[in-house]
């Protein structure tokens, strides 16, 4: 007994990885078998592709138990894309075409030693190509022997704290000196500001106190109708418009509790006015003699009495020893020599350089000009007017 098998179109095509056509319906089985008439009959050729037939049964072997075959009034199943079709020929299919580039994506550069690593999935992302800052690979380089031990622990707590040696000589001595000049600076702060600040508020209180005494009555007339001034009493006023704007009130007296908020007179000098030697010292202060290093010949200095003014206009400034004492003299650097007609002296001094005591700066004035003082409390253009 011959079989035929049929094989249908939608079977295998060389184009099996294209869409299937529209389903045609198959010939029947009548049509299939029908022999062309004067024709011999020879049996169907096999289709290269499908299986050959089934051998007869042997009757001396038990029948085997075979694989139902698909429903005949059914049409063949199509076997799923990309899964293999046994017993049938695979024909490749075209290969697909390149999508096209997308003109708004843009590629990373990357450098080829990152191509690698790209590979792995680091914990931290890698910057690209375009990264300004390069990156670094991490290098691990292994501790070296005995890294971990106590002893070389100990010994690095140890030098870090810096028990004793120079490192803590050297730390010390920075603290000490950073301490040091903090403690300077706020003195300064003290004596520019502290200081001017108080020695302004008790020359207030002694300029009142010169306006009482020159409105009383004085039992003892001494300096220009003004009574005799006992020690740290305020007897006169001075002007030097060039260096302050205000007024001091002069004291009597050198002592450190006389001249500690004023310029006091020396005792054996002149009084304002007379002849010889009108010698004022003060404190190295702002606000008081500090600035006398400023006063330039042909300034003036105007000495304020109960009658009159004094006109002085300096001459010259010197620098002393501390214990050269004839800058008091009667006449400025000639102890025991007599005052002349000309010799009507202004002497101010204070301590010199401007932060210690060991010298002192001296300025020497002659009286130019005496001005009576008017009633009403104007002041001569010379107290006022640095240009005068």
């Amino acid at each position: 007994m011959e079989a035929t098998f049929q094989v249908s179109d939608q079977d295998w095509s060389p184009f099996a990885n294209e869409p299937p056509p529209p389903r045609r319906p198959s010939p029947g089985p009548a049509a299939s078998a029908a022999p062309n008439p004067g024709t011999p009959p020879h049996p169907a050729a096999p289709n290269p592709g499908t299986p050959p037939p089934p051998a007869a049964p042997n009757p001396g072997t038990p029948p085997r138990a075979t694989n139902p075959g698909p429903n005949p009034g059914s049409p063949p199943r199509r076997p799923s894309p990309g899964a293999p079709n046994p017993g049938r020929a695979s024909v490749p299919g075209p290969n697909p075409a390149p999508a096209a580039a997308d003109p708004d994506r843009t590629t990373a550069l990357r450098p080829p030693g990152l191509a690698k690593k790209a590979q792995q999935a680091p914990l931290v992302p890698e910057p690209d190509g375009t990264a300004i800052l390069p990156v670094i690979p991490a290098d691990a380089t292994p501790a070296p022997p005995g890294a971990d031990s106590e002893a070389r622990k100990k010994r690095s707590v140890k030098r870090h704290r810096g028990d004793g040696g120079l490192r803590t000589t050297v730390r010390g001595l920075g603290e000490a000196l950073i301490t040091l000049g903090a403690v300077v600076l706020l003195y300064a702060g003290y004596e520019v500001f502290g200081v001017s600040e108080a020695i302004n508020h008790e020359q207030e209180d002694l300029s009142t106190n010169l306006d009482t005494i020159w409105d009383g009555e004085a039992e003892e007339e001494g300096v220009d109708g003004a009574p005799v001034p006992e020690l740290g009493d305020a007897f006169a006023r001075m002007w030097a418009p060039d260096i302050r704007p205000e007024s001091w009130t002069l004291v009597e007296g050198t002592e450190p509790a006389d001249i500690e908020y004023a310029p006091g007179r020396f005792l054996d000098g002149a009084y304002p006015g007379e002849q010889g030697n009108f010698t004022l010292a003060g404190h190295n202060v702002p606000a008081i003699f500090s600035e006398i290093r400023s006063l330039e010949p042909g300034d003036k200095v105007v000495i304020e009495t109960k009658e009159n003014f004094y006109i002085y206009e300096v001459q010259e400034h010197v620098v002393v020893d501390e214990t050269q004492i004839d800058i008091t003299a009667p006449v400025p650097g000639q102890p025991g020599a007599e005052p002349g007609d000309e010799d009507y002296w202004l002497t101010l001094f204070t301590c010199h350089p401007r932060w210690d005591n060991y010298e002192r700066y001296v300025v020497y004035s002659q009286l130019v000009e005496t001005v009576p003082r008017d009633p009403a409390g104007d002041l001569p253009d010379a107290a006022i007017d640095p240009e005068a």
